[in-house]
């Protein structure tokens, strides 16, 4: 359970805290990596949330494996999302406005490509950990299923609303549709922290 909530909660207030140090920065209209830009006075706050929300990802996949919340091949999935986390903080913006290919930038370097391969890896992994939880996780209960089928349909949603406000000019209310992704996808964790809790409890 402390694995579930500790990973998302450093992750969030490394943001909270690092968007107070960019002068001008907007969280409506800007997406969390601009924080941890080379660059940015942000990024000695931001980059360490990368790697916290990493090491969280990787000790909830240590705790889960075995439970009735994680069958095989969850606990290898969130540990494939351990790596793309951590890569995606280390290989950093080359700037603020996370310049990619993918929205038709031209001024992109590799550390912005794997970002971005960094990033796409992880919002994959994220969308695709709650569904097959509940397809797999039968022992772990029908709420747990629903719970987990309506997180990973609601991230996928919110991650390819974020992606159209990102290819606006304005990209105006990106940034919120981003952090309402990642609130979805942080979700899960806690739900399989206390599921795997309760049902080794109940079997012990």
């Amino acid at each position: 359970m402390v694995w579930s909530v500790v990973g998302p909660a450093s992750f969030a207030l490394a943001a909270a805290r690092g968007s107070r140090l960019v002068p001008g920065y907007s969280r409506r209209d800007e997406p969390i990596s601009a924080l941890a830009a080379k660059g940015s006075p942000a990024a000695r706050v931001m980059v360490p949330g990368f790697l916290a929300l990493s090491l969280g990802t990787l000790g909830l996949a240590r705790d889960v494996r075995g439970s009735a919340a994680a069958p095989p091949p969850v606990p290898a999935m969130l540990g494939a999302a351990s790596l793309a986390i951590a890569g995606a903080g280390l290989a950093r913006c080359s700037d603020r406005t996370c310049p990619t290919r993918l929205l038709g930038d031209s001024d992109v370097t590799l550390s912005d490509d794997l970002h971005a391969a960094f990033s796409a890896a992880t919002f994959g992994l994220w969308i695709a950990i709650p569904l097959v939880a509940a397809k797999k996780a039968e022992a772990a209960g029908d709420r747990y299923r629903r719970w987990s089928r309506r997180l990973g349909g609601f991230t996928a949603t919110t991650l390819v609303i974020s992606g159209l406000l990102a290819r606006t000019s304005s990209e105006r209310w990106s940034g919120w549709a981003q952090r309402v992704m990642l609130a979805s996808a942080l979700a899960w964790y806690p739900l399989a922290g206390v599921t795997a809790s309760r049902r080794r409890t109940v079997s012990g």
